[in-house]
């Protein structure tokens, strides 16, 4: 009991750690998810403003540039040679990356240069409306009849807007994927259900859930997405950090366990032994007790007894008087010994039935059995014989019979019987 009373200590200490380990987790995954979604918003609205900043300073660099070629070419001279464009339009691509051509249109025809990749090339050739998903056109007048053009790649634009927060898609104005880093899909309504993606695609600088957020970026919209990766991450951390935590905690509690459960386990010790001291104190007081009910039980049965036995023994001793002056007058025969012989067997055999009577009486029945009430009350009214000679018994019971303990129901009949006597 006492080993059981160490284990239930710890086992409570345990359970306390780990109580206070999964409600301190669960406390720290709750602001951890909800700080993780507010530094989603706040750095999605913080890039957003940054990137139409710089989508701005794009328009206004490919002005410039209009502007900065116009001045240099058609500032001195109207009529430039081709060799002359060429090279200038060649400074001009090669010292901005995102302008891919340079081009002056005089319809039919168009003179250009093109960069594709690191190399230039010039043609001169008929004007070809060419459109592309990532391709800005801007366009200058010179005269009624030419125009100067840059084309700029938007696509490096997009590509180096990157962040450990949110991931960027761009969808046309149909909901077509232009760009992405993390999904392979054509549409937007391939990754999400229609309801969702057309909230997506119709509203502007709004976020849609807690982990999306829908812009306008000229005819782009842009869509940022929460990156999940860094949530799982933190999640997969705080498993491992709950399982260390869970570790630790059964190891100390346990350590702990040991150490607090001492002092209570030598007191529980202590208190068992005076209880124990204080259980065998009463077993020897009831045992003695139940000594002295059992004496006294037998005093009163001796008692019952002497009382059965002194109208027999007194006839005894008148038979045997009988006996001596049947002899000494001459008056002994058979008939008189054989008379004395009879009445004497009758005392003695009423001597040994009594004595039988309250040795069955005070046996202990091992089962039970079917008995007659009234017989039962009228055999203990007779071992009580001799102490109700003064008193008078009334006696208004109807036939009975009843299943139970026969000597048991006696002693209960006879301790009624004393107690009322006395």
């Amino acid at each position: 009991m006492r080993e059981n009373y160490r284990i239930n200590i710890t086992l409570a200490f345990i359970f306390f750690a780990i109580f206070i380990i999964i409600s301190t987790v669960s406390i720290v995954m709750f602001y951890w998810t909800k700080i993780s979604t507010q530094n989603f918003k706040n750095k999605v609205l913080i890039s957003s403003r940054l990137i139409h900043k710089e989508f701005l300073n794009k328009q206004l660099q490919a002005k410039s540039n209009l502007d900065g070629i116009v001045k240099v070419i058609f500032l001195k001279e109207m009529n430039p040679n081709e060799e002359f464009l060429y090279t200038i339009f060649k400074a001009f691509l090669l010292a901005n990356q995102d302008f891919i051509k340079i081009s002056i249109q005089t319809p039919p025809s168009e003179l250009f240069c093109k960069k594709i990749q690191t190399n230039v090339f010039c043609n001169k050739q008929r004007v070809v409306n060419q459109t592309s998903f990532f391709l800005l056109h801007y366009t200058e007048m010179i005269d009624q009849n030419r125009t100067l053009a840059i084309d700029v790649n938007l696509y490096p634009f997009f590509k180096s807007i990157n962040s450990d927060t949110f991931k960027l898609m761009v969808l046309d104005k149909n909901g077509q994927i232009l760009y992405t880093n993390f999904f392979k899909a054509k549409s937007i309504f391939d990754i999400f259900e229609h309801s969702l993606a057309s909230k997506i695609l119709h509203q502007n600088s709004k976020f849609i859930t807690n982990d999306i957020y829908t812009d306008t970026l000229g005819k782009y919209k842009l869509v940022y997405i929460q990156n999940k990766q860094i949530l799982n991450r933190q999640k997969l951390i705080a498993k491992k950090l709950v399982i260390s935590m869970f570790v630790l905690s059964v190891i100390f509690a346990v350590i702990f366990g040991y150490i607090f459960s001492k002092p209570l386990y030598h007191f529980y010790d202590e208190l068992d032994k005076q209880v124990k001291s204080e259980i065998d104190k009463n077993r020897e007081k009831e045992q003695m007790l139940m000594h002295q009910n059992k004496l006294a039980s037998l005093g009163e049965m001796l008692g019952n007894i002497a009382h059965q036995w002194r109208h027999p023994l007194t006839r005894l001793s008148l038979l045997v008087q009988n006996l001596q002056m049947a002899y000494d007058t001459g008056h002994l025969n058979q008939e008189f010994v054989n008379k004395f012989k009879t009445k004497a067997l009758e005392q003695i055999n009423y001597m040994s039935s009594t004595i039988d009577d309250f040795t069955n009486f005070f046996k202990k029945d091992k089962q039970t059995q079917t008995f007659d009430v009234p017989l039962v009350i009228d055999n203990t009214l007779e071992l009580l014989e001799s102490r109700l000679k003064n008193i008078t018994v009334y006696k208004d019971y109807h036939p009975l019979t009843i299943d139970g303990y026969k000597t048991e129901f006696s002693q209960v009949i006879l301790n009624i019987l004393n107690n009322a006597i006395d």
